[in-house]
């Protein structure tokens, strides 16, 4: 009975023991910096740079089309778009949050592709979920990403 108290008692103990507060404002610039990072490889077309952002086992969710699932598979759908285009994007990060190991962006997009082979630029704008995680290095990944993209205006 004496042990099953004191052990009642350390288990409240901890519970109520305040709980460490995260850096999250360091957490959010890193996961800023992790979107610039995507924008600018984006821009120079370095497929290399832009899947080094997603975690080994990440998946990425395109609209209407199949999961990409591991970086690989990322690299290889990058690699496809640079081969064959030159894009231009903006990202702005309209919400972000951090709950331990895990983070989420809401973010709105504006693209430009243009074939390389001549034709015109298409205009896309779409919002963009990503859920970040962070690695053992304390680095954030991307690690599931879903977007959708806003229908053309009529005319």
């Amino acid at each position: 009975m004496r042990r099953s108290l004191v052990g009642l008692c350390t288990l409240l103990l901890v519970a109520c023991a305040p709980v460490e507060q995260q850096d999250t404002e360091a957490d959010v610039a890193a996961i800023r910096a992790v979107l610039a990072d995507w924008d600018a490889g984006v821009i120079a077309g370095d497929a290399a740079a832009v899947a080094e952002l997603y975690a080994e086992d990440a998946i990425e969710m395109p609209p209407d089309a199949l999961g990409r699932v591991g970086r690989e598979a990322i690299l290889a759908a990058m690699e496809e778009l640079f081969e064959a285009n030159t894009v231009q994007v903006t990202c702005v990060a309209d919400e972000i949050e951090v709950s331990g190991d895990l983070a989420f962006m809401s973010i709105t997009w504006d693209e430009g592709i243009t074939p390389k082979a001549g034709g015109d630029t298409e205009q896309m704008h779409g919002h963009w979920i990503v859920v970040l995680k962070r690695q053992e290095d304390g680095s954030w990944k991307m690690w599931r990403d879903m977007w959708s993209v806003f229908a053309p205006p009529e005319v």
